[in-house]
């Protein structure tokens, strides 16, 4: 039997006219976009990974507008229906489904757009579409992340030698009391 070399991080995330998904490789992340007929593959090592960002984007509003629509244009159909004493069997499924959805893409939470900063190229990761999921997804990889980073350790520049500081001299110090305004009084010393 094979060893497993992939793990999936995400679901398909279904954008207009095609998905994608996340999978965590050994040593590096794959980002698989598909449209049915063709797939295409980013493979970004941990190693290149400098972060992560998120950034917001309107999809819960969007889903909640739709939502919306459906579910209270079956509540007026099924209002009429009441009202003329028909039974409103088609109406009240559709209301439920409206309402469902509405509650259900409220409950996912804030939408986002997930993107992954490397040295050479900043992708995006369309597969986190929801905040929650993404800061998980996130918080899963940090850690291996860190672990294959470990080995690179960035050597800091020496610190730039400050001049030497001298002390101040009795002179200097008198021309700084007798310049200040209001001091009509010499230095006892």
């Amino acid at each position: 039997m094979a060893a497993k070399l992939y793990t999936r991080l995400t679901r398909n995330a279904t954008q207009l006219g095609s998905y994608s998904s996340l999978w965590r490789g050994p040593d590096h992340l794959m980002i698989v976009r598909s449209t049915g007929y063709h797939e295409s593959y980013a493979r970004l090592q941990f190693t290149d990974v400098k972060a992560f960002f998120l950034t917001d984007s309107p999809r819960r509003m969007w889903w909640g507008y739709v939502w919306g629509i459906v579910a209270g244009w079956a509540g007026f159909v099924l209002i009429l229906a009441l009202v003329n004493r028909e039974r409103p069997i088609g109406s009240v499924f559709f209301f439920a489904i409206g309402a469902l959805g509405f509650v259900w893409n409220y409950l996912l939470g804030p939408g986002c757009r997930a993107y992954v900063l490397t040295g050479v190229q900043t992708a995006e990761m369309p597969a986190l579409v929801r905040l929650r999921k993404a800061r998980r997804v996130i918080a899963q990889l940090e850690p291996i992340i860190h672990a294959a980073q470990q080995d690179f350790v960035v050597a800091s520049p020496p610190p730039a030698p400050s001049p030497p500081i001298a002390a101040p001299t009795e002179a200097t110090l008198l021309s700084k009391i007798e310049s200040r305004p209001g001091s009509t009084e010499a230095p006892s010393g």
